[in-house]
């Protein structure tokens, strides 16, 4: 079981991760339209804010259903949403999980979501107490691969999927790291 009450907030030196409320609906709505962060996913952009809201609901669902969990990635500066940042395909038993990561292309390239990461690493390695932490990205997902090599992951696999949202293959790398301090 994933314990998320209350609900855990983290800060860093330019973010705040927290808890995604309705309220972020237009900040997420931004991102998750632009058909630049969907390039390497499954997925699809939303096409309007009630799509966006759906989304957003289905997160804090899954949270209080103890599921996953997603942080909003909001920007101390701007006080915006900038992305978002998960733990999910959580298995308690063999002390694994899974990363996901997004966040809007004019914050990309600012070492933003490697603080996010650094952060979400160490509350599942010494919170959750998990040994193992995946990340999957798509093999031409450069800023995605070098972000987790500079993270200290290390690439495990590779495996094609069939898109299910977009008619295409996806190569995706599977990079893994293990908690070395249990």
């Amino acid at each position: 079981m994933i314990i998320v009450s209350p609900f855990p907030v983290m800060k860093t030196n330019n973010l705040l991760l927290r808890k995604m409320a309705l309220e972020d609906k237009h900040d997420i709505f931004l991102m998750r339209k632009d058909p630049v962060i969907h390039e390497y996913t499954d997925s699809k952009p939303d096409e309007s804010i009630e799509e966006t809201e759906a989304y957003i609901d289905k997160m804090l669902n899954g949270i209080a259903e103890n599921k996953w969990i997603i942080w909003a990635i909001e920007h101390k500066m701007s006080k915006k949403v900038i992305g978002t940042i998960s733990i999910w395909n959580i298995d308690k038993e063999k002390g694994l999980a899974e990363l996901g990561y997004g966040i809007i292309p004019d914050f990309q390239g600012k070492g933003l979501m490697k603080e996010a990461l650094l952060g979400v690493v160490d509350y599942g390695f010494n919170v959750m107490k998990l040994k193992t932490l995946d990340a999957y990205t798509e093999e031409n997902n450069v800023s995605s691969t070098r972000l987790i090599e500079n993270c200290k992951f290390k690439r495990v696999d590779k495996v094609d999927e069939q898109g299910y949202c977009n008619d295409r293959i996806y190569h995706m790398l599977l990079y893994r790291l293990e908690n070395i301090i249990q």
